[in-house]
């Protein structure tokens, strides 16, 4: 049996579990009953009708080959930052495509820091977890949601009772967090101790939930903490104040997405002190561009042309998928060189197409489900647009099974799914999570879907 497969066979047990006792679960998860409502209270995200039940399990093993595949990458992207681009910004950002408004927050005083804080997405299909998005910094969402729910879980009747006999562990994501945040207060020497948990004023306002809970979670971990408008924060080279308070770390879930010309008057302040050293920005929003997902394309480059050390070739082989940025040029696919354009459209069912600087699934366009003609007027919109687009080979997974609670009923489906993976300073994992495709919609486009945390046993 491939990893796959045994991974749907253990989560077949607990959904058959879940089964024979559906009645007593469902009154439990109801969207009215006390945990739904508390969940909805704090805007827990995949709160309500979404939160998939029972949650997902993954073995150990499943958790250590993503921490061998995830140091891996990390010693790769450092392999072709001092190789192929000469340890020099300049030539990352033209690898990126990066357009000028966004090299306008690139300092390039310092090497990145990959993955700091991130959570890459992964599709599991076979025996290879394949990586689909980097998801850098402020991408890195759900992390407190994730403990919040497993809690929820560990608490329910029936279903705590059987992740407690399994001994399954919980993610710990803001235990790892909170540490990893009191060590770079130390190491920067800081005195000021508060942590503001940023974002602009729109998504606050939108999203605001979400930080609350991030938030609520760190000071439960013993830091103080509070959300904080990105317009209400006074900046400079001094330093980072709220109400007249000193900030000692930005916690910056503001990124220079989607509008980094507007969003740079805002930002400049706050990365002005972090880069003077006066407040610790969690983390920097250099490192996370250097991340986008364009990056893939040049490892995968790199990997086809086997210009990576073999050790880690290795692993990345089943780990990044082939990726390509979108444009008039000719590649290698296969070991063969093909014109990348022509080969693109033809070759629709195997590939994605998204945005490389994209976020929320903007613009993701899956080939298999999507007809010729779509395919190829996406193509061409693409190939005129100001941004790169990236070309990427799916991860080509089996359906499997994900439930949740709609109407008073447990409800169950065969569906895709995919996860994501906290990386915190060097812990790899902290959490998984796994998203589901929206419940009657079995698509491989789980983006915006149902996610709840993952067991690991």
């Amino acid at each position: 049996m491939t990893l796959e497969q045994r991974v749907d066979r253990m989560n077949a047990a607990i959904h058959e579990h879940a089964a024979a006792h559906a009645a007593e679960i469902a009154d439990h998860f109801a969207v009215d009953g006390p945990l739904q409502r508390e969940l909805l209270r704090r805007d827990v995200h995949s709160a309500g009708e979404v939160l998939p039940v029972p949650p997902a399990l993954l073995p150990r093993e499943a958790v250590e080959r993503l921490r061998s595949c995830h140091e891996a990458l990390r010693r790769a992207l450092d392999f072709v930052f001092d190789g192929r681009l000469e340890g020099s910004w300049g030539r990352l950002a033209d690898a990126l495509r990066l357009e000028p408004p966004t090299r306008r927050y690139v300092e390039g005083a310092r090497r990145p820091r990959w993955l700091t804080i991130a959570r890459p997405d992964v599709v599991l299909a076979g025996d290879d977890f394949t990586i689909v998005e980097p998801n850098a910094g402020s991408s890195c969402g759900v992390l407190a949601d994730a403990d919040v729910q497993a809690r929820a879980f560990l608490e329910a009747p029936v279903i705590g009772d059987f992740l407690r006999a399994l001994d399954a562990r919980p993610p710990d994501n803001v235990a790892v967090l909170a540490a990893h945040l009191r060590k770079r207060l130390s190491d920067a020497g800081l005195t000021a101790d508060l942590v503001v948990v940023t974002e602009f004023a729109d998504d606050l306002g939108d999203y605001g939930g979400t930080f609350e809970v991030l938030a609520a979670e760190l000071r439960r971990h013993g830091l103080r903490a509070t959300v904080a408008a990105v317009e209400d924060l006074e900046g400079g080279r001094d330093g980072v104040a709220l109400a007249g308070e000193r900030c000692g770390i930005v916690y910056r879930l503001a990124a220079e997405e989607p509008d980094p010309e507007r969003n740079h008057p805002l930002l400049a302040p706050i990365l002005e002190a972090g880069r003077a050293g006066t407040v610790v920005i969690a983390d920097e929003l250099e490192d996370a561009i250097a991340a986008n997902k364009t990056i893939l394309a040049v490892l995968s480059e790199e990997l086809d042309a086997g210009r990576l050390p073999a050790d880690l070739a290795g692993v990345l082989r089943g780990f990044l998928p082939w990726t390509r940025v979108l444009e008039d040029t000719r590649t290698t696919v296969d070991g063969g060189d093909v014109d990348l354009v022509q080969w693109v459209v033809a070759d629709r069912e195997r590939l994605v197409l998204k945005p490389g600087a994209g976020f929320c699934g903007r613009g993701v366009l899956i080939g298999c489900e999507v007809g010729d003609g779509e395919w190829a007027a996406a193509v061409d919109e693409a190939l005129t647009s100001s941004e790169a687009w990236i070309v990427q080979r799916t991860a080509m997974s089996a359906p499997t099974t994900s439930s949740i609670v709609r109407d008073g009923v447990l409800r169950s489906e065969r569906t895709f799914v995919d996860y994501g993976y906290f990386a915190i300073g060097d812990q790899v994992p902290t959490g998984v999570i796994r998203k589901n495709a929206p419940f009657g919609t079995p698509t491989r486009r789980v983006k915006l879907a149902g996610t709840g945390p993952v067991f690991v046993v």
